[in-house]
């Protein structure tokens, strides 16, 4: 999981996670970035973003989601964001996250969705490190 303002990232099979703490604000944004390449080098095929601890976003913190799920997308793999309040998943929506992403409420809906526990039926997935200073 996640310790204090960090993000943490876990691989589960051809799924990566990037677990996102309390606050999601800019100062996450390193470890945000080494979490997401991680499981680029790892070539998962889905990218789950847990926000299950999250209870903040502010602006910078959006963008900071939309940059990732842009990167991921872009590199072929399927995104998912799940542990959202009604209002976040709103938010997501209004600013277009809902095109690149797939919002459900859980991990569990996320697997289902996948259609097995490991998500083996997802795509192969796809090289692409991104890293901050390349923006």
């Amino acid at each position: 999981m996640t310790k204090g303002t960090e993000v943490g990232y876990r691989i589960e099979g051809r799924i990566g996670y990037i677990d996102f703490p309390r606050d999601v604000t800019a100062q996450v944004r390193e470890s945000a970035y080494q979490a997401y390449n991680e499981l680029a080098r790892a070539r998962v095929a889905v990218v789950g973003m847990s926000f299950t601890a999250s209870d903040y976003l502010n602006s910078a913190g959006i963008g900071l989601v939309i940059s990732l799920v842009e990167d991921a997308s872009m590199a072929g793999r399927q995104v998912y964001g799940f542990g959202l309040s009604g209002h976040y998943r709103k938010l997501f929506g209004m600013v277009g996250l809902t095109e690149q992403m797939t919002l459900v409420a859980d991990n569990a809906a996320m697997l289902a969705r996948l259609g097995s526990p490991d998500g083996a039926d997802a795509a192969s997935g796809a090289a692409g490190d991104v890293s901050e200073a390349s923006r």
